[in-house]
């Protein structure tokens, strides 16, 4: 009889494991899975499109302007000065520039770079993203 009590006692220790750790597992995927609401540090306001034509050019382009999430409503206070900022540094891109690799980037960092310089400030625009961007040249 002593050994069907420790066979029993195995048993019921041995699933008791198995449900104490199935539950334990259950238990940290569930709240590893559980949507967490982070709110993004950065805000993205759209700018565009730009109809783009000169002599050597012709660009169609939409842009974004990325701010801290605090500077969210910013741009759009800014609005005009933006949007002439960006058109001038749009007029006078070198199209030799953007068929380089990193043309695009070039330009992204010059829209930045000229946004911050006409604001005289570097806190506001993080940086400017072209999120749809097509650029024929006239060469001949």
């Amino acid at each position: 009889m002593s050994k069907t009590t420790e066979r029993d006692n195995f048993f019921a220790y041995t699933a008791a494991t198995v449900v104490v750790c199935l539950t334990a597992i259950f238990l940290f995927v569930w709240t590893q899975t559980r949507s967490h609401h982070v709110e993004p540090e950065v805000s993205f306001s759209p700018f565009g499109p730009y109809q783009i034509e000169t002599q050597d050019l012709s660009i169609s382009a939409k842009l974004a302007v990325q701010t801290s999430r605090a500077d969210a409503s910013w741009p759009n206070s800014n609005r005009e000065t933006l949007n002439s900022v960006f058109k001038h540094i749009l007029e006078s891109t070198d199209p030799k520039v953007l068929k380089t690799p990193n043309g695009l980037q070039q330009l992204q960092d010059a829209l930045t770079e000229g946004c911050n310089a006409e604001l005289h400030s570097s806190k506001y625009v993080q940086a400017v993203l072209l999120t749809d961007f097509v650029a024929q040249s006239r060469d001949s």
